[in-house]
């Protein structure tokens, strides 16, 4: 049985300067509980349609249903009530402020009960909640390491308690050993919380091990995909890549 819908994207066209489209026509389905990864050379728009889909920059035509809702014209933090949220690259913290008050700040907008419950819920699935106690909340956000200022900010995001998650570039700057302990967090959490994701990533490798299918972005359009599990060597890949459409 085919899962339900959770997002559309029509032809979507968007850039950053009114005549200069980067994103010239995206169709893209994906369903609940599903995990697409979109790839492409650096400057092909994934951070754009990112952005897009977070109406965070304008689109010139074009629409996104989110469970079957119009979300155009939808301001971002409407996006975000509606379960939707957005893993921007590099992660985004507030360094001056401690690892628990970056979860508080999170949680604004909920009673304090629903914070709390949030706070211990999202802390099950991070090691960085799991060290030395209360001692490493209280650490200032810029002092952690930036294996765990990725933990601290998809734990920020996961304070919103979102149904679709847009990851992008998660695996950025980290180290082979804080890549894979990231992922298999956000593996966890999309498994036992059922979270559909949208995940940009430029380790193609990563992508293909993580989605259940994978996007390439080219020349404005999504220009082919396939699913994750036939993609099983450099030879298939470099086909995805570069073989004839």
């Amino acid at each position: 049985m085919q899962n339900r819908e959770i997002l559309r994207i029509e032809n979507l066209q968007s850039g950053y300067e009114k005549n200069n489209r980067i994103l010239k026509g995206i169709d893209l389905l994906i369903s609940e509980n599903e995990v697409v990864a979109i790839v492409g050379q650096n400057g092909a728009g994934k951070s754009t349609l990112a952005k897009a889909i977070m109406n965070m920059i304008p689109y010139t035509s074009g629409e996104i249903y989110f469970n079957g809702e119009l979300l155009n014209g939808t301001q971002t933090y409407e996006i975000v009530k509606k379960g939707l949220n957005f893993f921007m690259q590099g992660g985004r913290i507030f360094p001056h402020l401690n690892v628990e008050e970056n979860l508080d700040f999170a949680g604004i907008g909920f009673l304090k009960k629903e914070v709390k419950k949030r706070k211990n819920e999202v802390k099950s699935y991070f090691d960085l909640f799991k060290q030395s106690g209360k001692g490493r909340t209280n650490l200032k956000a810029s002092y952690l390491s930036g294996g765990e200022q990725h933990q601290l900010a998809l734990a920020m995001v996961m304070m919103q308690n979102p149904t679709f998650l847009i990851l992008d570039e998660p695996s950025a700057g980290l180290s082979p050993q804080n890549l894979k302990k990231l992922y298999n967090i956000i593996d966890l959490v999309r498994k036992e919380k059922h979270i559909s994701i949208m995940l940009i990533e430029q380790n193609v490798d990563v992508a293909v091990k993580y989605s259940d299918r994978i996007c390439l972005l080219k020349n404005g359009i999504i220009e082919r995909e396939e699913k994750s599990k036939d993609i099983t060597n450099l030879e298939e890949l470099n086909q995805f890549f570069f073989g004839d459409v």
